[in-house]
């Protein structure tokens, strides 16, 4: 009896090794798909300040980076030559709070965060006139900031 005993607590202490040594090494590991380390994830913010390069490293993993959208293990709407996008509120409203597969991504982009990508959203993927402003942000925002109105 006593010999299990023991062994359980070395196991025990050689599974709590083994279970640093893969966080350490978790830590260490790169994203493949962009080369960043995870820790970068760690936050609740994206960071950036341009619009094609927040949408690069946020919206392209899923609308892909010329924004022909995706179908696989979802579907992803294009977002290149969608006339949904020529006027603003639309994008803003769903950036913000998110609605089917899209997260709400307003409690991470600030206002001006929002306005850059759907700017590039216009006139980078689109032959639109950029309309996009602070105000349309901040009043697409929820009155609480972890409420969104999204559909889910």
């Amino acid at each position: 009896m006593l010999r299990v005993m023991i062994s359980a607590a070395a196991m025990c202490v050689a599974s709590a090794a083994f279970a640093q040594d893969v966080q350490d090494q978790d830590s260490e590991r790169n994203d493949a798909a962009i080369g960043l380390p995870l820790e970068t994830f760690s936050d609740d913010t994206i960071t950036g300040t341009e619009g094609e390069e927040i949408y690069n490293n946020v919206c392209a993993g899923c609308h892909m980076p010329d924004g022909s959208g995706a179908v696989g293990a979802g579907k992803y709407p294009a977002l290149a030559d969608n006339p949904q996008l020529e006027f603003a509120s639309y994008p803003i409203y769903i950036i913000v709070n998110g609605q089917k597969g899209m997260p709400a991504l307003g409690t991470m982009m600030s206002n001006e965060q929002i306005v850059e990508v759907v700017t590039y959203l216009q006139t980078g993927l689109n032959d639109f006139e950029a309309d996009a402003s602070v105000e349309q942000v901040a009043s697409a925002r929820p009155q609480d900031p972890q409420q969104t109105t999204g559909e889910h």
